[in-house]
């Protein structure tokens, strides 16, 4: 993926367009979506991803829960859950700690009520929350919600993935702010 132009996909180059100023990707991974973004920190729990991360990139990476942010409040301009809510155990308290260090999230996931939900196994997953769901959960949380249908498919050329987000959207993204 570090080769691969990311706003190739839909949801991806939707997110870096709504994204602004200081940006905390939540559950990072190996850093992706470090390309994107001028001032970046990435955060994940798993201690070899941010290892591969620190590799592959000169961003600032953290080990951590995204239960328990070690950051100040207020401290990011926007917070980005990118293929995260679904492996989170209390997806409110992570939202209640991104709201804490943000003003503004991004959460991007599959939609669970799609065809893609056959697809998407993964016994890492502990929430396969559906659009509406998660609409309501952030609804608590923030004041402005926006929500856009969308493809997040990674691997898929371009022209695939801009007519399965036009016709059989597969990716949600959510946007809310206070």
């Amino acid at each position: 993926m570090y080769t691969r132009d990311l706003r190739a996909v839909p949801s991806l180059r939707l997110i870096s367009s709504i994204a602004q100023g200081t940006v905390l990707d939540v559950g990072c991974g190996v850093g992706w979506l470090s390309r994107l973004f001028g001032d970046y920190v990435g955060v994940d729990i798993n201690r070899e991803a941010i290892s591969i991360a620190k590799k592959r990139s000169k961003r600032e990476f953290v080990i951590a829960d995204a239960l328990n942010l070690p950051f100040r409040s207020q401290i990011f301009d926007t917070c980005i859950l990118y293929d995260v809510i679904e492996h989170l155990s209390d997806v409110n308290r992570a939202l209640l700690e991104v709201r804490r260090v943000s003003d503004k999230v991004l959460i991007s996931c599959a939609d669970f009520s799609s065809y893609y939900r056959f697809f998407t196994y993964d016994e890492t997953h502990q929430n396969l929350l559906e659009p509406n769901e998660l609409f309501s959960m952030l609804k608590n949380h923030f004041t402005h919600i926006r929500f856009f249908r969308t493809s997040g498919v990674f691997m898929a050329p371009r022209l695939v993935n801009n007519f399965l987000g036009k016709y059989f959207p597969n990716q949600i993204v959510l946007s809310g702010s206070l």
